[in-house]
């Protein structure tokens, strides 16, 4: 009742713009008799009434959104979207309301794809000024007030129904190549930034549980070998990093120091993946039960892992921690009867963006022995009910372990299907066409730098919105940024000026980290002749700093007039311009097309767009490997150079070295 009660509140507007807009004759005599039908409740004959309306005079939108809404009460929802679709589309100002409305009816008729353009059309025009639009009324407004709470949970739902079509999608899922996959067990994966190095864990022949480790190098995957001071006798299994590469989780079983059966112990590393300091983890997450398959939150704040600890839904359930001021681990909460079931969830993997969770379950309806499954968490922190990947991912046979790149375009899971496994659980990987609707985070590593000295240094540092950092002598803190956000970071330490800058944080790749160097300036002047420092005093006041700076290459591509394809030439002088770039780390790539000015406007626009192209071609073609290319057609250039220079394409590539 609360559905039709809102749309006689909807009629109650109508009629209101309708008489202002259509003259008096049978169109209006049958709106009116519509509506009085719908207050009765009398939905189909309102429709009919609503539709003689619409035939006898085809403009009138008021009669049309009557339509729609009685096709809502009927459930015809791609009826009523169509509706909004022809209201909207010969009057885009009609209501800011409908936008809203017509997103609803999509998404309830199965098109998330065109439901999140109109969802995304309302948040866009909610800048606009109420009187832009025909029906401006005090209840449409209290309408919008409904509208707006609703709106990032409609937009979010939209994107996950897209993002778990992705993965129906998938055209091909296949087991790693090289010599990762054994007649043994290997599974719950997990890649380096980097995409380079693979841990997972392998059941050996001697039947315990082990790390193991493999390289990607000439495209193909090298042997697994156990990963170095972290195995035993005993078993040891599934880790995971936070984003920063110097903090490990991994399950340890057995050994001194375990509370329950297995439990989850932290590793630190330096930047070589040394192994500096090893022990459990303090606080709630260990308990005297069995504690396994742990995934860390992008900043290393929240702790998801499987346990079957007294007090869950069922068998193993998932739980999560967050991590405390002083580094411990505070109360581990259960996910819920939503995320667990009578059975058994395990795996849990969480995006950066904190805000998508997959896992493994045999508990939820699937397709086979234990599939995977996605869930994402509302605007009040609840899980939604979780969705099972389908096929190709998941199968008749047991699927796990969860894993995607940093891009959100990669993933792997274990499965033992039998037609493409070498024996037992596989690792196996898949493709996605686009990327994932999770919010793009970047990657951040902040240096802290003695500018005089050029030798990083320890210090408190300040981000508005974040909580203090403390920084050690090698200067460094990582951070996990939505990428667009703005850091505003200060920095207060003895002996030097007080620091304050903003950065600007871009979408990146995440291969390698965004750097921000906070450059702090000594208050002490240094003398021409300083007395020498000896080295052990020196290292003793702060760390060496090993950096990389972006450099900035660029190259000017000529065509001929009314041309898009290179000269001889000019493609020669680019080859060479790319060929000792192939060698870099190349980051980003800019290529801009320009013209004269013959021609038409448009027609230039198209010749700078395809010159563009033809280099893009070129540089894609020649072994420049890097994730974002930027491409765009200026068209033509009005100024007193000569016209021949005005024929090019700019090409920038930023590397870091």
């Amino acid at each position: 009742m609360a559905r039709i009660f809102f749309g006689l509140f909807l009629i109650c507007c109508f009629f209101t713009t309708a008489a202002q807009v259509v003259d008096p004759g049978d169109a209006v005599d049958f709106y009116k008799a519509g509506e009085e039908a719908l207050l009765a409740g009398k939905e189909e004959q309102a429709l009919r009434l609503f539709r003689k309306a619409v035939k006898a005079k085809p403009d009138f939108n008021a009669a049309r959104r009557g339509m729609a809404l009685c096709l809502e009460l009927q459930r015809d929802y791609a009826g009523a979207a169509q509706e909004y679709k022809q209201i909207l589309d010969r009057d885009s100002l009609f209501s800011r309301a409908m936008y809203f409305q017509a997103g609803e009816a999509f998404y309830k008729a199965g098109k998330p794809e065109e439901a999140l353009a109109y969802f995304s059309r309302y948040k866009a025009l909610l800048a606009w000024g109420v009187d832009t639009f025909s029906l401006n009324t005090e209840r449409e407004l209290e309408i919008e007030e409904e509208y707006l709470q609703r709106l990032p949970g409609s937009i979010r739902a939209c994107e996950v129904s897209l993002d778990s079509i992705k993965f129906i999608n998938i055209t091909t899922v296949e087991p790693l190549n090289g010599q990762v996959n054994t007649k043994a067990d290997d599974y719950f994966p997990f890649l380096t930034n980097d995409q380079k190095l693979l841990y997972f864990t392998r059941k050996t022949d001697k039947g315990d549980e082990d790390l193991y480790e493999s390289e990607f190098t000439n495209g193909q995957w090298s042997r697994g070998r156990p990963v170095r001071d972290l195995n035993t006798s005993k078993d040891e299994g599934m880790s995971t990093f936070v984003r920063d590469g110097r903090v490990l989780f991994y399950t340890v079983c057995g050994r001194e120091g375990v509370l329950g059966g297995c439990d989850i112990w932290q590793v630190e590393m330096d930047q070589n993946r040394e192994v500096t300091a090893m022990a459990p983890l303090e606080g709630f997450a260990n308990s005297g039960g069995w504690e396994s398959q742990a995934a860390i939150s992008c900043d290393g704040q929240a702790l998801y892992f499987a346990s079957n600890r007294p007090g869950g839904v069922g068998g193993t359930d998932l739980y999560v921690c967050e991590r405390q001021a002083d580094g411990s681990w505070g109360e581990a909460v259960n996910l819920g009867a939503g995320i667990n079931s009578k059975l058994d969830e395990e795996a849990p993997f969480i995006t950066n963006d904190g805000q998508t969770l997959y896992f493994s379950s045999n508990g939820h309806p699937g397709m086979g022995d234990q599939d995977i499954f996605m869930s994402w968490k509302d605007k009040d922190g609840e899980w939604s009910v979780p969705i099972n990947l389908g096929p190709p991912v998941n199968s008749a046979f047991r699927e796990l372990g969860f894993f995607l790149t940093a891009d959100g375009q990669t993933g792997y899971f274990a499965s033992d299907r039998p037609e493409e496994s070498t024996g037992g659980l596989d690792i196996f990987r898949f493709r996605l066409d686009t990327q994932l609707y999770s919010r793009p985070i970047t990657f951040v590593e902040g240096l802290v730098i003695d500018s005089s000295l050029e030798m990083t240094v320890s210090a408190t540092v300040s981000i508005a919105g974040r909580q203090d950092i403390q920084v050690g002598r090698d200067g460094r803190f990582f951070l996990c940024v939505p990428a667009g956000d703005t850091l505003f970071t200060a920095v207060s330490k003895k002996f030097f000026h007080p620091y304050e800058n903003a950065f600007i944080i871009p979408r990146w790749n995440n291969r390698q980290f965004y750097t921000i160097e906070l450059l702090l300036h000594s208050t002490f002047d240094i003398p021409d002749a300083a007395p020498a420092i000896e080295q052990d005093t020196l290292q003793a006041i702060a760390q060496p700093l090993p950096r990389k700076k972006f450099v900035e290459y660029t190259h000017t591509v000529f065509f001929p007039f009314d041309e898009d394809k290179m000269e001889i030439e000019e493609r020669e002088k680019l080859l060479a311009f790319l060929k000792p770039l192939q060698k870099k780390d190349a980051q980003d790539i800019r290529i801009v097309g320009f013209s004269d000015d013959i021609g038409t406007d448009d027609y230039n626009l198209r010749l700078s767009e395809e010159r563009a192209k033809q280099i893009a071609l070129v540089i894609m073609d020649n072994g420049l490997e890097v994730d974002h290319i930027y491409m765009e057609g200026k068209g033509e250039v009005k100024d007193e150079t000569t016209k021949a220079l005005n024929r090019r394409v700019e090409v920038k590539i930023r590397v870091l070295e």
